[in-house]
């Protein structure tokens, strides 16, 4: 209409009275169109501004609300700025808690290249406009100057907004967005939109780390629960151990008590009651009987006794200097009445080293071991205890040629209570406890004990007992390790 109007308007040559009068009403109407159609056509591009901004925040909105995924999130923001606001290059990026280094990132429009080199902007530029109070930053390449003219070059960008992302004040990450042929001029309330717009994009992507830190929460709350019922499980299972141990130990105890006693009371009313009637040669037998069984009853006793020092930490310590190899020769010769048959040996090189130890825990341990060994040889076997220097110190050697034991079954041996099943041991009853007090003592002492075997080949038990004991002679308590002057020694076989 308004070309039609100037096409038909056309000022004439000179007009007078009526006719220029009438002129010039007709061109102050015309006038008054053309100011109204240019009005209308500005007031529809800001209502289809509207229109598209208030799309947007109802596509965002619609969207966000749907996914607690911030990748999902951050994509359809950078994809709504581009679609939905016409912005040709867009970007969004997460902070991290600080707000100080960029963590995750989505981008529309920019090459890979464009959007690295942005990034590299963060610290020197984008951060500290993102500091400012300003909620909306807009650099145009038609005003920017310095390295904000130069970074809009290299993004061939004309115009650029950067929206802070805050969830309660606190900077969580940024918008950008560019056009690269229009110079931007934003309106007052085209600046509250975009406050808007990114208001509702910090709102989400928050509400999507919340709920990604609750899932992490329960997931991990998740596991502490099986690991507590977990725990809980294994720890009624130990209970129940514990309860079947107990009733075990009591049975166990009860037996050996009563097996001993029983035999004790019986020889004694027998001899009580038929002393007269006893020859004298039963007489013996009936006493060796009484000393027999009162030494097992002995016996049971101090290793209860023991256990009970060892486990409460009460076992007291002589600590001296001893020659292992004497003490050794000295235990075979009191067992050689009771070999049956069997060859006692003991090898040592002359120059073994002697070794800080309580000697009767030391004679302890070696004469539970070769009893053990005795009871599990045949006659005509042989039992060899023999010695050397080595790295960790001195390590000795009790070896028999019994009937083995299974690999299964050789570190089950050293618990309490617990007895191979065999016809050894079904004929020679016990408590279980004699290579569990030796494994102990030898721990006190700084050492360790093992043993290495095969069914049917005996069995090699070792000791391995440190030189650096810095223990004084005679003095009593737990032993600690500290090192001592070294002292060179050949090494034995």
């Amino acid at each position: 209409m308004r070309r039609f109007i100037k096409r038909k308007l056309k000022k004439p040559g000179r007009l007078h009275g009526p006719l220029k009068k009438a002129y010039d009403e007709l061109d102050k109407t015309a006038r008054a169109l053309i100011q109204t159609d240019l009005k209308l056509h500005q007031a529809n591009e800001r209502l289809n501004l509207q229109i598209s901004q208030g799309h947007a925040l109802h596509r965002l909105g619609t969207f966000i609300n749907s996914t607690f995924d911030i990748e999902i999130i951050m994509q359809t923001v950078s994809e709504s700025m581009a679609k939905d606001l016409d912005f040709e290059k867009t970007g969004i990026v997460f902070l991290d808690k600080k707000g100080q280094k960029p963590m995750q990132s989505c981008y529309t429009g920019f090459s890979s290249a464009e959007y690295a080199h942005l990034l590299e902007h963060f610290g020197s530029l984008i951060g500290p406009a993102l500091l400012q109070e300003e909620e909306v930053c807009l650099q145009t390449a038609s005003y920017a100057s310095g390295i904000w003219a130069k970074l809009l070059r290299t993004l061939s960008l004309a115009s650029l907004i950067i929206l802070p992302m805050r969830f309660k004040s606190r900077l969580i990450g940024f918008i950008v967005a560019g056009r690269t042929h229009i110079t931007l001029r934003l309106s007052e309330a085209e600046r509250r939109f975009y406050c808007m717009y990114a208001s509702q994009a910090s709102s989400a992507i928050e509400n999507a780390r919340l709920y990604e830190a609750l899932g992490q929460a329960n997931l991990t709350l998740e596991e502490k629960v099986q690991e507590r019922t977990h725990n809980l499980i294994e720890a009624n299972e130990r209970l129940r151990d514990l309860d079947t141990a107990k009733s075990n130990f009591i049975s166990l105890i009860s037996h050996e008590l009563r097996t001993p006693l029983t035999a004790i009371k019986g020889f004694v009313m027998m001899l009580f009651q038929h002393d007269k009637e006893i020859s004298g040669e039963k007489r013996k037998i009936y006493l060796s009987v009484l000393n027999q069984e009162t030494d097992r009853l002995t016996r049971l006793i101090t290793e209860l006794l023991d256990i009970s020092r060892i486990e409460s930490g009460r076992m007291e310590f002589m600590w001296e200097s001893i020659s292992i190899p004497d003490y050794v020769r000295k235990i075979l010769g009191k067992l050689s009445l009771e070999a049956g048959g069997v060859d006692l040996e003991a090898d040592f090189p002359e120059n073994f080293p002697s070794v800080m130890a309580d000697a009767d825990k030391l004679e302890q341990v070696f004469m539970n071991l070769l009893v053990n060994a005795l009871r599990f040889s045949q006659p005509g076997g042989k039992i060899k205890v023999r010695g050397w220097r080595d790295r960790a110190g001195a390590t000795l050697e009790i070896s028999d040629q019994g009937m083995g034991i299974p690999f299964s079954e050789q570190e089950k041996i050293f618990d309490k209570f617990y007895r191979l099943d065999n016809d050894v041991n079904r004929k020679n009853p016990g408590t279980g406890l004699g290579l569990s007090i030796c494994r102990a003592l030898i721990n006190l002492h700084g050492g360790r004990i093992w043993v290495e075997s095969e069914p049917g080949q005996g069995s090699r038990f070792l000791i391995s007992l440190p030189l650096n004991l810095d223990k004084t002679a005679n003095s009593s308590g737990v032993p600690s390790l500290h090192p001592a002057p070294t002292q060179r020694y050949a090494e034995g076989a």
